[in-house]
């Protein structure tokens, strides 16, 4: 549990660079299907230079790379925490980037209608106790490392094998190429030409039953994030990072001394 738990709160970090992850700007509509509420929500995500802004509601997150920092802000509350890079990778669980002892098998499942009612390529990952299903959008070119942005792969987030996976169906089609869930080494040339993962379907068999989240993107466009959304109040109190905090708890959980008997 503390695994999906930790797969639930993680982030979209990508390693730092000279180029622009989104040179152009790209806006996103997803909705989420979250598991643990059992409900839908909608957020939007702007996607623009070295930066990601997930707006949901009053809780706005600020990914920037260049600062290599995450801000979370939440306008009702009148609270925000800024936690390093560093710091989310400190967070992570060990062990969490081994291999998987066998490569994902892919299956592509040909063209089919996404939840915004655009034709995507499916495709069905399979790894033991955890499928992925992913809808890949080709009319959006991205780079490999704008990939990695969306999907969660790099730094400081643990890399996993069904990212790999992910990663190998949204590149740009080559003749005589083949699917490769196995490569893990980012290629030379990262001009573009990778298509928008716009649909992911994660589901991980848990002791307690399957859990599966699931993203879809609505809709897209090029608008920018309303500056508003990104300040900080005058008078916000600053409050340990959620990501911080949980981990903490976590370690906190599984080091509770056990009283010995009488």
């Amino acid at each position: 549990m503390k695994k999906i738990a930790l797969l639930l709160l993680a982030v979209a970090l990508p390693s730092s660079g000279a180029t622009a992850l989104f040179p152009k700007p790209l806006h996103m509509v997803k909705r989420i299907d979250d598991p643990f509420a059992r409900s839908a929500k909608n957020v939007e995500q702007y996607c623009y230079g070295n930066r990601i802004v997930t707006v949901a509601g009053d809780r706005v997150t600020i990914l920037d790379y260049d600062a290599q920092t995450l801000t979370e802000i939440d306008h009702a509350k009148g609270t925000y925490s800024i936690t390093r890079f560093d710091e989310i990778a400190n967070a992570q669980p060990k062990g969490t980037t081994q291999k998987a002892a066998s490569a994902p098998k892919v299956t592509a499942s040909g063209l089919k209608s996404s939840a915004g009612g655009r034709s995507v390529d499916s495709f069905d990952v399979e790894l033991p106790r955890t499928k992925v299903t992913v809808g890949v959008d080709r009319s959006v070119s991205l780079s490999r490392g704008a990939v990695e942005a969306l999907i969660g792969s790099s730094y400081p987030n643990a890399h996993r094998a069904e990212h790999d996976a992910i990663i190998g169906v949204t590149a740009p089609p080559a003749k005589n190429r083949q699917i490769s869930a196995m490569s893990t080494s980012k290629p030379a040339d990262d001009s573009g030409g990778y298509g928008l993962p716009s649909e992911q379907t994660i589901t991980i068999e848990a002791e307690g039953g399957p859990v599966t989240l699931k993203t879809s993107v609505l809709r897209f466009d090029a608008d920018l994030p309303p500056q508003s959304a990104m300040l900080i109040e005058p008078g916000a109190k600053r409050v340990e990072s959620p990501i911080v905090r949980f981990a903490r708890e976590m370690k906190e959980a599984d080091t509770i001394p056990v009283a010995p008997r009488p």
